[in-house]
């Protein structure tokens, strides 16, 4: 800045001579021209540069694209309506499973259940008996003994518009292994079914004996406890049910008790093993009087 001044008056100093040297009117227009550019630059000098104004910096938010973006991690389910709900418990009340029959039944009502005497079958379907038939079935005890078990089997046949079944009731006398005397039929008391159902021509469309299954057994008793031989096995703690397709249009169930064939091994045991033996032994020596 004093370089500037100094300048500025060494100028002046200059043109006053040249004044008074040449009075012409030019030399002054130069003058006042000459002055006027130093004073122009002296005052551009005091005169300080603006200061830049400074300007807050905005920040912006970027957004992740749509597939960067995380998910909620409660996913909003929609709520099945009232409609929905009631078609769900129908299909589950359909689906409930049906318990194993305790003995022979027709129409869903017990005809002959287990442990029912030989008389009071007879009774209650007397109409359809065809025959009664007895023998004797011969047992190998482990203790070397034979025992001749009495047994017996009562036949029926029941036809309707769709099916023929033949029903063999099977019967046993557990009371013989006690005593000889308890042969009358009343000692006779049911343990097994045998069932053979044939289905007759229905024209279209026809039943087949894997429709019976299918629908009668695998859909109405569940999932089977076993397949085997041909059978599908099921069994609770009171019965044993076997069934089977024998052709296309036959269709085979057995079953039986599985109380009564615990109360014969019961009974077996009782009069033929060796503690049984040595007991029966000792009634009979209580005949004896020394």
């Amino acid at each position: 800045m004093k370089y500037h001044v100094g300048f500025a008056i060494e100028e002046i100093i200059i043109l006053s001579i040249l004044l008074r040297k040449n009075n012409m009117t030019i030399s002054r227009l130069k003058l006042i021209f000459l002055i006027s550019i130093c004073i122009g630059m002296v005052g551009c000098s005091f005169r300080r540069a603006p200061e830049p104004e400074l300007k807050p910096v905005v920040k912006k938010k970027v957004s992740p694209p749509d597939s960067v973006k995380s998910t909620p991690s409660k996913s909003v389910q929609p709520k099945p309506n009232a409609m929905e709900s009631r078609i769900t418990r129908k299909v589950r009340s359909s689906l409930k499973l049906d318990p194993l029959p305790e003995g022979w039944t027709v129409d869903r009502h017990p005809v002959a259940k287990w442990g029912m005497s030989l008389p009071t079958v007879m009774s209650n379907v007397l109409d359809s008996a065809q025959s009664v038939e007895y023998w004797e079935e011969i047992i190998d005890i482990p203790t070397g003994y034979k025992l001749p078990l009495k047994r017996s089997k009562v036949f029926f046949q029941i036809i309707t518009r769709l099916t023929i079944e033949n029903v063999e009731l099977h019967f046993m006398n557990i009371d013989h292994i006690y005593s000889s005397t308890n042969h009358e039929p009343s000692h006779y008391i049911m343990n097994a079914i045998v069932r053979t159902i044939e289905l007759k021509p229905t024209g279209f469309p026809q039943l087949t004996s894997n429709d019976v299954v299918k629908y009668k057994f695998l859909m109405t008793y569940g999932t089977p406890k076993e397949f085997k031989k041909g059978f599908h096995h099921y069994q609770n703690d009171k019965t044993v049910l076997k069934v089977r397709e024998l052709d296309k249009s036959h269709v085979q169930i057995q079953m039986n008790s599985l109380e009564l064939d615990a109360k014969l091994l019961v009974a077996i045991d009782d009069m033929y093993s060796e503690e049984g033996i040595e007991y029966q032994k000792k009634l009979l020596l209580r005949a004896i009087d020394f």
